[in-house]
């Protein structure tokens, strides 16, 4: 059974709630699994509550092997990758991860009138062949009343709990993000470095195992009362994201190539039972990378 997301602050019309003093705080409490949070208090039945981040929901295309699910063994699959949702990279290693980071330009997206058109870039810990992600970055999507309209928001999120939109982007500022855990807790920090604004936000979490580390470019989840779907994604021309991370025991941070790496691409299924590709992630160059934009796809449910 795919994943699906819960609580959220939520972007767009759902703003109003957020400007109520509605939202979601940290540390507030999150849906069980498998449950939709009716508790986004304010929100109407019909309104699409958006959730940058959450675990990787595999897909199988000729050429890719599918993510392992939850206990697995990484030793059967290969280094290639196919994702309804995620795109980008995730390294694992016999060590816990300790650190994760990112810089990137925030990219500007298209928007040519097409409902529920999102994209987000993130890094974090987790959700590669677990329930749970400590992550954080930005979400960018198509709004107005006539989804013409760029819209650009920093969050973090410590899933299964709901993102929390932080502060205002705009495209072309540089963005780092990173996820650190040290002494029993996370801390989850978005900058944007070209505003100055910088929002941090610490909790302990005794699930989570960090037995991998991600750098991500995804089209999120938005539910409609108890119906949840991905977006399309946003046509974001091309992203680059640097890379660095740390493991238990290592004092240096290393890029992707030091650690078993998995090149993720995103893909649409299709009407007759293939699959297009959305976003493609480059090799990596030094401690970065490059994904290119290729489809905005269509919505896709998720049960």
């Amino acid at each position: 059974m795919l994943s699906r997301r819960f609580l959220a602050t939520a972007f767009g019309a759902v703003s109003l709630v957020c400007a109520a003093g509605l939202a979601v705080l940290p540390g507030a409490a999150s849906a069980a699994p498998g449950a939709h949070a009716g508790a986004v208090t304010g929100a109407s039945a019909g309104a699409s509550v958006p959730t940058p981040g959450g675990p990787i929901v595999p897909a199988v295309t000729p050429g890719h092997v599918s993510a392992q699910g939850p206990g697995q063994s990484f030793s059967s699959f290969s280094v290639a990758k196919a994702s309804l949702n995620w795109s980008g990279y995730t390294v694992t290693s016999s060590k816990k991860f300790t650190y994760a980071e990112s810089r990137f330009v925030q990219p500007a997206i298209t928007c040519t009138g097409t409902k529920n058109t999102w994209s987000s870039n993130w890094v974090g810990l987790d959700g590669f062949n677990d329930t749970t992600v400590e992550q954080d970055g930005t979400a960018a999507h198509c709004g107005g009343p006539d989804f013409t309209t760029p819209v650009y928001k920093a969050w973090y999120e410590m899933y299964p709990k709901g993102s929390v939109n932080v502060f205002t982007v705009q495209p072309g500022d540089t963005i780092n993000t990173a996820v650190s855990f040290s002494n029993g807790k996370f801390t989850l920090t978005v900058s944007d470095l070209t505003s100055g604004q910088s929002a941090s936000h610490t909790a302990a979490c005794a699930s989570c195992k960090r037995a991998s580390a991600e750098w991500i470019i995804e089209r999120p989840e938005l539910c409609t009362g108890t119906s949840c779907f991905l977006t399309r994604l946003a046509d974001f021309d091309t992203a680059s994201m640097s890379a660095k991370v740390r493991v238990a025991g290592v004092s240096a941070a290393q890029g992707i190539p030091n650690f078993r790496n998995y090149n993720i691409t995103m893909v649409n299924p299709t009407s007759g039972g293939g699959t297009e590709t959305l976003d493609t992630a480059g090799k990596v160059g030094g401690d970065a990378f490059t994904a290119t934009w290729d489809a905005l796809g269509s919505t896709v449910p998720i049960s």
